[in-house]
C-alpha cells in the first residue's frame, strides 16, 4: 500500500491530465464561482518549501497550494475566465478534486426539485442546510458568499434563458483536529434581461454537497516531494478561486439572515 500512494502521489504532483475538456451539454451555460475560508490562519507568510507541508502551523496554506495545484490540473480559474469558459472547465474540476489524494470523502449529498419563486433567500437557505457542523456564524458567511455570486450573474447582459452553475469551495479549519473541504454547488436556470430586474417564477434546481476530510498526517508524509509545487497562500488561492463581480449588477433579492432550523 505505501508503494501505491507513492505512486498515486507522483502522478497528482507531476502528471497532468491531456486531452481537450469538453463544454457542458447545454452550450448555455455560464459558472460562478467563490472560494470561502472558515476558521482561523496559522499559516507562516513567509514558510518556503517543505516547511509548508511539514509544519501543522502551515497547514492552511499547504491547503491552499493543494487547491491550485488541482485548478491547474483542471484548467479552472474563476478570477480570469469568462463564465462560458468556467462552465467548460467545471466538470474537470470536480473530478481533480475528487482524485486529490489528500482529500478523503465524507459525503456526497443532493437535492433537485422544482422551484416556484423569485426569492432567491429560499434557494440559498436550500444549500446552507447542506452544510453540517458548521458554526450559525460560518453559515451567515457562506451564505454572504453565495449572494455575492449572484452578482457575477445578474451584472450578464443575457436576454434568453442560461442554465448557470454557482460553485462554492470552502476550506474549512474551524476544528483544527478535522480540517474539512467543501464543494458545493447549485445549478439553475433564471432569465437575464437587457433592462430593469430579472424575472424568475418558474425554475429547476440542484443543489449537490461534496464535503471532504483533508488528510494532514498524509500532506506531512509527503512534505518533500509536494515542496515542489507551487505556493499559494489562503488570501491568494481565495483570489483565484472567486470570479469577479460584474459592473452595477442588479440583484432580484434582498440577501436576509440565515437562522438555525
Amino acid at each position: 500500500m505505501p508503494n501505491q500512494v507513492r505512486d498515486i502521489v507522483d502522478t497528482w504532483i507531476h502528471i497532468m491530465p491531456g486531452g481537450v475538456v469538453l463544454p457542458l451539454a447545454d452550450d448555455k451555460v455560464a459558472a460562478t464561482a467563490r472560494g470561502n475560508f472558515l476558521g482561523r490562519d496559522t499559516s507562516d507568510p513567509d514558510a518556503q518549501g517543505e516547511a509548508i507541508y511539514s509544519d501543522p502551523l502551515n497547514l492552511p496554506t499547504a491547503i491552499a497550494s493543494l487547491l491550485n495545484h488541482s485548478q491547474n490540473r483542471a484548467n479552472f480559474h474563476p478570477a480570469g475566465m469568462p463564465p462560458e469558459k468556467l462552465a467548460e472547465a467545471f466538470n474537470a474540476y470536480v473530478k481533480e478534486i475528487d482524485s486529490n489524494p489528500f482529500f478523503h470523502l465524507l459525503s456526497n449529498e443532493a437535492d433537485k426539485e422544482a422551484f416556484y419563486s423569485s426569492d432567491y433567500n429560499l434557494l440559498i437557505d436550500q444549500v446552507v442546510n447542506l452544510y453540517k457542523g458548521v458554526s450559525s456564524e460560518d453559515l451567515n458567511q457562506i451564505k454572504d458568499a453565495i449572494s455575492d455570486m449572484a452578482k457575477s450573474v445578474f451584472g450578464q447582459q443575457k436576454s434568453e434563458q442560461w442554465k448557470n452553475l454557482f460553485s462554492l469551495s470552502a476550506i474549512d479549519m474551524s476544528d483544527l483536529q478535522n480540517p474539512k473541504f467543501y464543494l458545493y454547488y447549485t445549478a439553475l436556470h433564471m432569465m437575464h434581461e437587457n433592462s430593469g430586474k430579472p424575472k424568475v417564477s418558474e425554475q429547476d434546481y440542484e443543489v449537490r454537497a461534496t464535503t471532504y476530510l483533508i488528510l494532514p498526517d498524509l500532506i506531512r508524509a509527503q512534505a518533500k516531494k509536494l515542496a515542489g509545487i507551487d505556493k499559494k497562500t489562503v488570501d491568494d488561492w481565495l483570489g483565484d478561486a472567486t470570479s469577479p463581480e460584474q459592473s452595477n449588477p442588479k440583484l432580484c433579492f434582498t440577501p436576509k439572515p440565515f437562522r438555525l432550523r
